[in-house]
Parts: C-alpha cells; structure tokens; sequence
C-alpha cells in the first residue's frame, strides 16, 4: 500500500513539500522554502549562518526531519541520517522560492526532474548570481506526458499554465491509483489550455492534491487575464507624459518579453537593475539594457518620457535623483514588494507619498480564484482531495463522490488504498 504525507504547505501559502511512499522507495513532490517577509525566528537583521545555514533550519524546524535527503558536508553533525537511499527522487514542479528554493540542500546523488525550461530559468538566474540557498542544484530535464519509472512508481509531468515559466503539474501512479499535484495553477493566465488538459488526463485520480492559495483571499469577480494586464501597461504608458516605474518579478518571463515588445512598439526603453539584466540576457532577451551602466540617470532626465525603469526596494534612493512627481506612474505588476504581508510595501508607499507619485495596479495573479479551483475539482473527479498551499484549505468543498482530507504537517501517513 502507497501512502502520502505532507511536510510544508499546510496552513501556510507557498513551502510546498509532498512526500509518496511505497514499499521503500520515495517520490518526494517540490521542496519550497518557507517565505514569510517579517516572521520568523530570522528576521529585523537576524540572518542565518552561512556555514551553517542548513543546521540553523534543522534546529528551528524549518526544513522537514526527513532522513536521506540533505547534503552530509552541510548537517554539521545533526542528529540525522544524510545522503542518499538511492530509493528516492525529487520532482520540482515550478521555479519560485517556495517550491524550489531547498534543493540546494538536496544530496547531490538524488536525481532533481524539472521541466526543460524551469531547468533553463535556473541556469539563468545562476549566470546572475542568484542561486538557491546552498548550493546550485544538479537539475535533471524531464520530458512532458511521458511516464518515468522510479521503483514501483510512474511519474509523468503535464505542463499547467502559472505566472513562471515552465510550470508542471504531476501524476504519480501508486499501486492503489494515480496521486495528482497540480503545483500552483491558474485558468486565467496566457495557456488556460495546459491546466485543462492536465485535469482531464488525471480525471477519477486517487487522490488530488491541489493547491489553495486564494481560498481566504474573497474574491468576488474574474481576476484579469493577461491580456488585460498588457492593455493596462500600454493604457499606462499613453496617460504618462513623463517617466513610468515598474515593479514586476523577473520570473515572470513572458510578462518580460510581452512587457519589452509593447514598451518597444511605444517608444519606450525599457531599463533594468544590473541584475536583472544580467538575468534577461543569459535567458536570452535581446536589447536588454540597464541602470545606470547603458542609461544613467543624465539620460533619464534630459527625456523621461522615453523610458521604463524597474523599480526593486533597495533601489528607491535613486529616484531622488530622477524626474519623479504628479507626472509620472508607478505601476505595479506583482513585482516587489509583493503584497501587504510585505515589510516593504509600507516603504514604497511612503516613497512615493514623499515623492508624489501616483501608484497603479496593474498585475493578476498566478493562482485559481476559488471558482476555478472548484471546477478543477469537478473536472478531475478524485476520490481523495487534500487542499495544500493555503491559510484556509477548509473553504474548498468537493462535489459529491470527493471525500477532502484536510493534511496535517508532518509524520503522520494517509494510506491511499482502502476505502475512503
């Protein structure tokens, strides 16, 4: 009999952790870092060690106390088992922190699959110098809608549409029936066509694990699609006459490039931080150009209106230098700071109270609103639903013939065979 346990993603958004057992072997699903801005044992200065970052996470119980995963060289002794079993794999099913941001951890015997693209997205961002915590991770590129045998299980990964490139949804065959991951998904964004096929290739699956991230949210109306975010970046860039801020996460590749052409076709050059521009051109944009070693803030003043210029937090003291005020924007398109949870979003309003700068949102998100998570649901029909990826995964109600198991963090194992 298989079994399923869950060791991040309950009761919180993001941390996503998901570990299928059968008869000693071990598909472990994503391995996210817990992101929380302003909580934490570590937080207001308190950073961890860097040498011995991974001890400091096993101490305060903010990695899971799974035996074999972690790298030998960086437990510093911990009291638990290290390396490899060489009976265990890791399936990541998107690039964002919180489902990827461990792996540096991983051993590095234990093979990592990701989809081509999510492989390519880290590479990138490594040419930038942003790895995940660690170590960078030794990625294993892996095939859609085609199984991979490892033990007694078959893993196939299904494309699903996300707010990252790359993002995949999983089906995990058991000996008792197909576990379905969808990852973080969405109906609304540029491919509603890849979550829907994801959800009619897993129907009558087992058990659906299916993330919950807007169930406390309260929407009450269809969320933007990405064609309307495009609309309003160029309604933005027309009802501007000077210079337009931007905040938008530079994962969020195709925005980049739908952001870049647009900017492009209405006079505009887009400028970036160093970083970032270092990011886009090992991705392999063209025409990227950044602040202030291509355009410095001279450039920037002698005609504001030609230009875009992403806006990170630490990079706020440079507008005391630009033409900012009543006639230029700061658009948002879910970018950082990404929310209110964030300390941060309280210093970019005061920024731009002080300088006077009008603040527009303009981004959608990359989750189902909750109508679209229960037609998710409706569409794959499992037996089992446990709603992950969530403060309130108790709002998610299934259709009848669905019974919802409600997962508790930890040791404890739900067996997938028998009745429900």
């Amino acid at each position: 009999m298989a079994d399923i346990s869950f060791w991040g993603g309950v009761g919180v958004i993001g941390s996503s952790k998901i570990l299928i057992e059968q008869e000693g072997w071990r598909v472990l699903l994503d391995f996210g870092l817990d992101f929380s801005p302003g909580a934490g044992l570590f937080r207001q200065g308190v950073k961890l060690r860097s040498a011995y970052a991974l001890y400091d996470r096993l101490k305060t119980g903010q990695v899971p106390l799974l035996p074999h995963i972690y790298r030998a060289d960086a437990m510093h002794g911990f009291p638990l088992a290290a390396g490899t079993d060489h009976r265990t794999a890791l399936f990541i099913t998107h690039g964002h922190i919180d489902h990827i941001g461990l792996t540096g951890w991983v051993d590095p015997a234990i093979p990592i699959y990701c989809s081509p693209q999510t492989y390519q997205l880290m590479d990138a961002l490594a040419a930038a110098g942003d790895v995940p915590e660690g170590h960078m991770p030794s990625l294993v590129p892996m095939e859609q809608n085609v199984g991979l045998t490892w033990g007694p299980f078959v893993i196939t990964r299904y494309p699903v549409d996300h707010d990252v490139v790359g993002a995949s949804a999983y089906a995990v065959e058991t000996e008792d029936g197909v576990v379905a991951f969808t990852g973080d998904i969405r109906l609304h964004g540029r491919y509603p066509e890849r979550s829907r096929n994801f959800a009619q290739a897993v129907h009558g699956a087992r058990a659906l694990v299916i993330e919950g991230t807007t169930l406390s949210f309260g929407f009450g109306e269809a969320p933007r699609t990405e064609g309307e975010v495009d609309q309003l970046f160029v309604k933005a860039i027309h009802e501007t006459p000077g210079l337009v801020l931007l905040t938008l996460y530079p994962r969020n590749l195709e925005r980049v490039q739908a952001f870049l052409e647009l900017a492009r076709k209405e006079g505009r050059t887009m400028v970036w931080p160093c970083s970032m521009a270092t990011f886009f051109r090992s991705w392999g944009f063209d025409g990227i150009v950044s602040f202030p070693d291509d355009v410095d803030s001279d450039s920037i003043n002698r005609d504001p209106s030609k230009f875009i210029l992403q806006v990170n937090p630490e990079f706020l003291p440079w507008l005391l230098e630009l033409p900012v005020g009543p006639g230029s924007v700061f658009l948002h398109a879910n970018g950082e700071p990404l929310g209110t949870f964030d300390p941060q979003w309280d210093v970019l309003q005061d920024w731009l109270k002080f300088l006077h700068v009008p603040f527009w949102p303009i981004g959608t998100g990359g989750h189902a609103v909750p109508d679209d998570l229960n037609r998710l649901v409706e569409w794959i029909e499992p037996d089992i639903l446990f709603p992950l990826h969530s403060q309130e995964p108790d709002r998610l109600i299934p259709p009848p013939g669905t019974v919802r198991w409600l997962p508790q963090r930890g040791g404890r194992r739900y067996p997938l065979g028998g009745r429900t």
